[in-house]
């Protein structure tokens, strides 16, 4: 079966994917800010929240396109997933 067109992925995961496949030094970090950016972009926590469960349903589309990825990606949905914890200062 041949590999979906990577520019048929929404931007992040193209993002994340390059990042992935490039293999540099600190870029689980760029991941991070990327992840950071996309989610700076919802103007509500309500859109936060959607955005991170698109992100996440993006992340596990990403890993079935690209299984020799699933390290990285699987550091970046744990990532994700630490955002949707409230932090001990908000829960204060």
């Amino acid at each position: 079966m041949p590999e979906k067109d990577f520019t048929m992925q929404p931007a992040i995961q193209q993002v994340i994917r390059a990042l992935a496949e490039d293999g540099r030094a600190g870029a689980i970090g760029i991941a991070e800010h990327a992840v950071d950016a996309y989610l700076a972009g919802s103007p509500t926590e309500g859109d936060r929240t959607l955005s991170r469960d698109i992100l996440v349903r993006d992340l596990a589309s990403l890993r079935g396109i690209a299984p020799h990825l699933a390290g990285f990606i699987g550091r970046v949905e744990t990532y994700v997933a630490s955002l949707a914890q409230p932090s001990l200062s908000r829960a204060a």
